[in-house]
């Protein structure tokens, strides 16, 4: 299904919710945003950075008879810049931006503050020195790419989650879905007489998104713990149908949710079988244990995460050496 047809009854009227798609470089290979028509036509998410992502969003627009300039409102799920590219190109059209404001909050991190956090947490998961450089730049370099798509105080409207926002004449609830992404904003909304979801990569069919949270930054080993929160409030909704930042639209929110949490079940299940019973390792070890590569570091990031889950659960006992978490079973299953 792509979404071309979802179509919305209003007075009589037909409305249809549009999937305008993107390349990029990793599997699954495209990455969506969705069009939703109206007096005030809104966007759900930005594509990709660069003239490639430019030319596709034009052209995307362009099947379904717009252009940038025809739409209203931009609401932002999450900044990562698969789903923020387009923002320079949206907000030179007019387009009202609305983000989280703790995303917004995120985006104004002091650059020492996170150079300082994701060294000590590269030491900290065992990784050597010039690897936990290169990671260091590598979070550098996000930050001031994410800056320059969004800048914090260029963004029109922030929301909070939980609190209902008006984007045009419809009312958007804005629910705080963290995990993939520490600031992971999801959209309910009402169109016609269906309960949707913009879910961003909180709830993709067929797989799910990598736990990657904050990053190899202070907090990596909540990413886990923040997943499953997620789920939780994501589960007893009533939705209808699901617009997802990856993936098939899809009308099985219960079957597909229940489905991601048993994959975040299984993931944290690898890992405490690659926690050794009678020696201490590392998450770089367990990690390389699972069979896993450490760069890029999504299996890290999902194995750092389910680590401090385990730990927090019991199931596994943390030492600390010279800065070094290291991790072996306590006993209990």
């Amino acid at each position: 299904m792509d979404g071309s047809g979802e179509r919305e009854q209003v007075d009589g009227a037909c409305v249809t919710v549009h999937r305008v798609e993107f390349s990029i470089e990793w599997p699954p290979w495209t990455v969506a945003a969705y069009l939703i028509p109206g007096d005030e036509p809104i966007l759900v998410d930005a594509g990709v950075p660069g003239e490639t992502g430019e030319a596709e969003l034009v052209d995307g627009l362009a099947d379904h008879g717009y252009a940038p300039d025809d739409l209203a409102h931009l609401l932002l799920t999450h900044p990562h810049s698969d789903h923020l590219g387009q923002v320079p190109a949206l907000r030179e059209a007019g387009v009202t931006v609305y983000a989280a404001r703790q995303t917004l909050d995120r985006l104004r991190r002091d650059e020492a503050a996170l150079e300082t956090g994701v060294r000590e947490t590269a030491r900290a998961v065992g990784l050597d020195e010039d690897t936990a450089e290169a990671q260091v730049d590598r979070a550098l370099d996000s930050l001031r790419r994410n800056r320059r798509l969004l800048p914090p105080d260029e963004v029109d409207i922030g929301f909070a989650f939980g609190e209902s926002v008006d984007v045009g004449s419809r009312s958007v609830t804005p629910l705080h879905t963290p995990g993939h992404q520490a600031d992971h904003a999801a959209f309910a909304l009402t169109l016609g007489d269906e309960r949707v979801l913009f879910s961003g990569d909180v709830l993709v069919e067929p797989f799910r998104s990598a736990a990657l949270n904050v990053g190899l930054d202070r907090g990596a080993d909540d990413a886990v713990r923040e997943y499953y929160r997620a789920y939780d409030a994501l589960d007893g909704r009533p939705f209808d149908r699901v617009y997802p930042g990856h993936g098939p639209v899809f009308d099985t929110f219960d079957e597909v949710l229940d489905a991601s949490r048993e994959r975040l079940d299984e993931m944290v299940a690898d890992v405490f079988e690659a926690v050794p019973e009678n020696e201490a390792a590392s998450a770089v070890a367990v990690t390389e244990a699972r069979g896993k590569r450490l760069d890029p570091p999504a299996a890290l990031l999902d194995t750092i995460g389910a680590l401090g889950y385990l730990a927090t659960s019991g199931r596994i006992v943390v030492d600390v050496t010279d800065g070094v978490r290291r991790y072996r079973r306590s006993g209990r299953d």
